[in-house]
C-alpha cells in the first residue's frame, strides 16, 4: 500500500527563490498515485522475473570477475586496451535543455551536434557487441529520455545480463514517459536513476540550464522519491559545480541529504575555447567556500550519508589529486556507433575511431584499433599523450581500477562496486 513520504529538512535552508516545496510535493504525490497502477512494480514480479533478475546478477559478477582475469594478465603484458567497466551510451546529441556547461569532452555542446542516428536493427547490434566485453551500461544524450525506443533497448538490455543499467537524465520528460505503455517496466529494469540537478534557485536553474518550466524537472524528482516505495532503483542527483555554482551546489547537498536520495559532485569540465584560461584545481579548488564545500561533502560521507564514491575516491576527485587514467575502462559511444579511441578528450593528439559496427565482438574491436593507435600509457604530460588531467568522476572509477590492477588485497575496490553497482 502506497503511503506518502514526508517531506522534512532539516539541513536544507530553503532561500525565496527556491520552490514551494510543499506545491511541488503535493503534485509530485498526486502523479506517483497516478503512475502505480501503470508500472511494474516489485509486487508484480513474478518466479521468472526473479529468476531473471538473479540470472542478471549472476551473469554481471561473473563478467567483472573475467574481465579482471583479463585486464590484469593484458597489463602485465604491457598492453592497456582493457575490458569495460562500463560502456557509456551517448544514445542522441539532442536535447530538451540548454546547460551552459555542456561539453562532448571536444569543446562542443552536445546539442549543437548533427545526430547521425543508426537505425533500430543497428544499435541493437552495438548493444550486443558492448555486451560481449563488460555488463554495464551508462545511458546518456544530449537526453536519452527523448529517444522514442529507449525502454525497448533497457529491457533489451536487461534480458541481455546487463547490470546496472544506468541512466544520466535531466528528469523533465519522465513523468510523460511513465504514462506510456512502453515503460511499464522500465523503473522496474533500471537500476540507477541518475537526475541532473545543479541547484535549486528557479530563476538560477532557468538561466544555468536554458529551459524556463524548471519546476517540472523539481517535481519529477520528488516523484520518482515516491515511486522508489514500489520498485527498488537507486536514485541519485549529480551537480555539476561551477566557479559560479557552489553555494547552489551547497544546497543540493543538504536537500539530497534530507530525502534520502544519493549525491554525486561533478566538477565542471572545459575543452576547447572554453578551457583556455580556466583550470579547475587552480581556480575553483583554491576558494574559501569551495573548500568548505567539499569538506562538507566528505564529512558527510564519513557520517554515512547517501554519497556516489568512497571517501578516498570523493577526495581525489574534489580535490583533482593526480591518478592514472585508464580510458579504455569508460569508453564513450557516439550515436553511430563509434567509439573515440583511447579516449574523447586528447588535447596533444587526434584520437582515433572504431565503429562497433564493424567487428562481431569487442576483443577484436579493441584489437583493430590498439593497433592504430596505442592506449598503453596515454595519460600523461608527452606529445602522444592526452595532455589532460579531467576532474571527472568516470576517470577517477578508472583510477580506482588500476589501484585494484595493482595492489587487489589493499585498494578497498569493493567498497567502490558497492555505491556505483548496486541498487541501496
Amino acid at each position: 500500500m502506497y503511503s506518502p513520504k514526508s517531506l522534512d529538512f532539516s539541513l536544507y535552508q530553503r532561500e525565496n527563490d527556491h520552490p514551494d516545496w510543499k506545491a511541488i510535493h503535493e503534485l509530485a504525490v498526486e502523479r506517483a498515485r497516478e503512475i502505480i497502477p501503470l508500472i511494474h512494480k516489485d509486487c508484480d514480479d513474478t518466479i521468472i522475473d526473479h529468476t531473471a533478475d538473479r540470472l542478471r546478477v549472476v551473469k554481471s559478477l561473473a563478467t567483472f570477475a573475467n574481465n579482471f582475469r583479463i585486464n590484469k594478465k593484458r597489463w602485465q603484458e604491457g598492453n592497456h586496451a582493457l575490458r569495460p567497466l562500463y560502456f557509456i551510451w551517448t544514445m542522441l546529441y539532442k536535447c530538451n535543455f540548454r546547460c551552459a556547461y555542456c561539453d562532448d569532452h571536444r569543446g562542443n555542446h552536445y546539442y549543437d551536434l548533427e545526430d547521425h542516428p543508426l537505425g533500430f536493427a543497428d544499435r541493437m547490434r552495438v548493444l550486443q557487441t558492448m555486451r560481449t566485453g563488460t555488463s554495464a551500461i551508462y545511458f546518456c544524450g544530449g537526453e536519452p529520455t527523448m529517444v522514442p525506443e529507449l525502454p525497448h533497448f533497457t529491457d533489451a538490455c536487461f534480458h541481455m545480463g546487463y547490470r546496472p543499467l544506468m541512466i544520466n537524465t535531466n528528469g523533465f520528460l519522465i513523468y510523460q514517459n511513465l504514462k506510456k505503455p512502453a515503460y511499464r517496466k522500465w523503473l522496474r529494469q533500471m537500476d540507477i536513476i541518475i537526475v541532473s540537478l545543479d541547484g535549486l534557485s528557479v530563476p538560477g536553474m532557468q538561466k544555468l540550464w536554458g529551459a524556463p518550466k524548471v519546476e517540472e524537472v523539481f517535481t519529477n524528482l520528488l516523484m520518482l522519491r515516491e515511486l522508489r516505495q514500489v520498485v527498488d532503483f537507486k536514485l541519485v542527483v549529480n551537480t555539476v559545480i561551477s566557479p559560479e555554482t557552489i553555494k547552489m551546489a551547497s544546497d543540493v547537498l543538504d536537500f539530497a541529504n534530507d530525502l534520502d536520495i544519493w549525491f554525486v559532485p561533478v566538477p565542471v569540465n572545459y575543452h576547447g575555447k572554453d578551457a583556455e584560461g580556466f583550470a579547475f584545481e587552480r581556480d575553483v579548488v583554491t576558494r574559501d567556500d569551495y573548500k568548505e564545500l567539499a569538506e562538507r561533502i566528505l564529512r558527510r560521507k564519513e557520517q554515512g550519508r547517501r554519497i556516489i564514491g568512497s571517501r578516498r575516491i570523493l577526495d581525489m576527485l574534489l580535490n583533482v589529486r593526480p591518478y592514472h587514467c585508464l580510458p579504455t575502462l569508460r569508453p564513450h559511444v557516439d550515436p553511430d556507433g563509434r567509439v573515440a579511441w583511447p579516449c574523447r578528450a586528447p588535447k596533444h593528439i587526434e584520437p582515433a575511431f572504431v565503429n562497433l559496427l564493424d567487428h562481431p565482438d569487442l576483443d577484436s574491436a579493441w584489437k583493430d584499433v590498439q593497433a592504430r593507435m596505442s592506449a598503453t600509457n596515454f595519460h600523461g604530460q608527452g606529445p602522444t599523450q592526452c595532455g589532460d588531467n579531467c576532474a571527472w568522476m568516470q576517470n577517477y572509477t578508472t583510477a580506482r581500477y588500476h589501484d585494484f590492477l595493482t595492489d587487489p588485497l589493499h585498494a578497498g575496490m569493493f567498497s567502490e562496486i558497492r555505491d556505483f553497482a548496486f541498487r541501496t
